[in-house]
C-alpha cells in the first residue's frame, strides 16, 4: 500500500517527529486520534522544539533556553517508541542522543543521570530515573537496538549501586537522593523497568525485581496515587504476558480496579492528586496494554474515557495552537491560574504535551485489528 505523508510535518525543523508514515486509517476513531497526534506534533514543533539543541524546551513561553525537562524527555523517548511501534518514523536515536547529552551521568556515558551539583553532592532523582529506565527498555523493545537496552541496564544498576532500594516499614525504590523514602511514583516505575527488563532479556533477576517492587506497593508509600497504581499494574500485566505467571495476573486486576476507580473519582470529585494529562491521562497507557494483552474490549473503553476528558470537542486547530496544560478542572476546561512544578498553569508543560502525543499513538494504533 502507498504510504503518505503529512506535508506539514515534513516542513518544519529536524525533530524526532520530522516525518511520519502511517497507511490511510479505516476506522473513524483511528482517523481521530491520528489527526490529534499530528496536530500535538506540530504544535511541539511550533512551541517547543529548539533548533539549536535539538531538544524540546520545558516550557513553550521560553522556547530558546537551552536546557528540557527530564521526565518530559522520558515521556518523549517513550512516545516515540509507541509511535515505531504503529509503523510511523521518528528520530528516535537522534533524540536520545541530544537528550541524554544534557546531563552528566553517574558512570562515565552510562547511568543515572545527575540532574544537579551542590558541592561534592549531586541530585538524582529516582523517580524520573527509573522512569527514563522503563522508557529506554522500551525504545529497545521496538527497535532492537542495543545502545537503548545497555543504557536502561546501566540506569537500572546505578540505582541499585547508589542504594536507591530501601528496605524497611516502607520497602521501594527513593523517590530521590535528597529524600530517601521510598515514593510511589519510584516504587511503581521501578516495577515497569524491571518488567520491561524482563521482557527484554528473559533474565530472571528482573522478574524478581519487578515482584519486590509490586510487594513494597503494599507497604506505606509517599504520593501513591492512581497513576502509580496503574503503572504497577502495566508492570504486573507485563511479567504475567511473559511468564504466564498467574500470580503477576492477580495482582495487575487488583492495581487496575483500584487506579481506575481512584482515577474516575478524581474526574468526578474535588479530591486528592492532579487533574493532568500525567496523572488521569495515562492511565490510558496501561488500560491499552491490558487490552493489547486481554483482548477485553472493557479496557479500551475506558482507556479512551481517560483520553477524552482532555480533549473534549477541542478542534484540531485549537490543539496546534494551545497543546495541553498542567492542571483542568471537573469538565476538562484548563486551569490558568497558579503554577505546578514551577511552571504557570497559562503555559503548556512538555510533559503533558508529550504525554498527550504518546496517549493519541497508543489510541491509534489500538484501533487497529489486535
Amino acid at each position: 500500500m502507498k504510504k503518505i505523508v503529512i506535508p506539514i510535518i515534513a516542513l518544519l525543523c529536524v525533530a524526532p517527529v520530522l516525518l511520519i508514515f502511517c497507511t490511510p486509517a479505516k476506522h473513524p476513531d483511528e482517523k481521530k486520534w491520528g489527526d490529534m497526534l499530528t496536530a500535538t506534533n506540530i504544535y511541539m514543533q511550533q512551541h517547543l522544539w529548539n533548533s539549536q539543541t535539538h531538544n524540546f524546551v520545558r516550557r513553550a513561553d521560553r522556547p530558546s533556553t537551552p536546557g528540557s525537562d527530564a521526565w518530559g524527555i522520558t515521556i518523549e523517548l517513550d512516545a516515540c517508541a509507541y509511535m515505531i511501534e504503529d509503523s510511523m518514523k521518528t528520530e528516535l536515536h537522534d533524540y536520545f542522543i541530544s537528550s541524554s547529552s544534557l546531563y552528566e551521568r553517574t558512570s562515565g556515558n552510562l547511568g543515572a543521570r545527575i540532574l544537579a551539583r551542590q558541592g561534592d553532592r549531586i541530585y538524582i532523582g529516582g523517580d524520573d530515573d527509573m522512569q527514563w529506565c522503563a522508557a529506554l527498555a522500551h525504545c529497545y523493545l521496538v527497535t532492537k537496538d542495543s545502545e537503548y537496552l545497555t543504557a536502561a541496564t546501566s540506569v537500572f544498576k546505578a540505582l541499585v549501586d547508589l542504594g536507591f532500594w530501601q528496605d524497611g516499614a516502607s520497602n521501594g525504590w527513593s523517590w530521590n537522593s535528597a529524600d530517601p523514602r521510598p515514593n510511589g511514583v519510584s516504587t511503581a516505575y521501578g516495577a515497569l523497568a524491571a518488567a520491561r527488563l524482563y521482557q527484554a532479556t528473559m533474565d530472571s533477576s528482573y522478574k524478581k525485581w519487578a515482584a519486590r517492587s509490586l510487594d513494597a506497593l503494599e507497604t506505606p508509600q509517599v504520593g501513591f496515587f492512581p497513576r502509580d497504581m496503574m503503572v504497577g499494574a502495566s508492570a504486573a500485566i507485563t511479567v504475567f504476558e511473559v511468564s504466564k505467571d498467574n500470580a503477576f495476573k492477580e495482582r495487575a486486576l487488583e492495581l487496575e480496579d483500584s487506579a481506575v476507580a481512584g482515577g474516575l473519582a478524581l474526574l468526578k470529585y474535588e479530591g486528592t492528586g492532579e487533574r493532568n494529562p500525567t496523572d488521569i491521562g495515562d492511565l490510558a497507557d496501561g488500560l491499552y496494554n491490558f487490552y493489547r494483552v486481554t483482548h477485553n474490549e472493557k479496557y479500551k473503553s475506558l482507556a479512551d474515557s481517560f483520553i477524552n476528558f482532555f480533549v473534549g470537542d477541542r478542534k484540531i486547530e485549537d490543539i496546534i495552537k494551545h497543546g495541553f496544560y498542567s492542571r483542568y478542572d471537573l469538565k476538562g476546561v484548563p486551569i490558568l491560574i497558579g503554577s505546578y512544578l514551577g511552571v504557570p498553569c497559562s503555559v503548556a508543560f512538555l510533559p503533558e504535551v508529550a504525554e498527550m502525543q504518546k496517549l493519541f499513538a497508543i489510541a491509534a494504533k489500538a484501533e487497529k485489528k489486535l
